[in-house]
């Protein structure tokens, strides 16, 4: 017959409990790519970004209200305050807008072509002017994650412009 000592005999149960109870400490716990793009999809549950005078609206037509709250806001501004041009301009671009976690909305990127900065080399501060004057936004709801999240949207905007004399 063995005789265990005090100690040893702990020393066993304790690596008994360890063999038995760590094994969850070495299991993968990785995400795949495919599952997280699967998670950030966006969904017909989740909310995109909206103003206040778009709320009463259902989801598609708040999209198109908060999209237009922004269209006319950036184009009045454009055309109040656009200096003369240089030369003849007909140009589209893009602007991309990020609308943040808590509402604020800003420019994240705009594509012009060095003909339109030559023609209106202040294009640039006046395109963040306009965007400066949109009101505070409600960000968008994701609904999976239950929280507001960032969201970025790109705006066409079409400058035509004629030669000044």
């Amino acid at each position: 017959m063995i005789h265990f000592s005090k100690y040893h005999l702990r020393f066993l149960m304790v690596l008994f409990l360890f063999q038995f109870t760590s094994c969850h400490l070495f299991e993968s716990t990785a995400v795949t790519t495919k599952e997280i793009n699967e998670a950030s999809a966006w969904s017909s549950q989740d909310i995109g970004p909206s103003f206040d005078s778009c709320d009463e609206l259902e989801a598609e037509e708040m999209m198109n209200c908060f999209q237009g709250v922004i269209t006319s806001t950036i184009s009045d501004y454009l055309n109040q305050n656009l200096p003369e041009a240089n030369s003849q301009i007909d140009e589209e671009f893009l602007v991309s807008i990020i609308v943040d976690q808590q509402g604020n909305i800003s420019l994240e990127n705009a594509e012009y072509s060095n003909v339109l900065r030559d023609a209106l080399p202040d294009i640039e501060t006046i395109l963040l002017d306009a965007i400066y004057q949109l009101p505070l936004a409600k960000p968008a709801v994701k609904f999976n994650v239950g929280t507001y999240v960032e969201t970025e949207f790109q705006l066409p905007i079409r400058i035509l412009a004629q030669q000044s004399n």
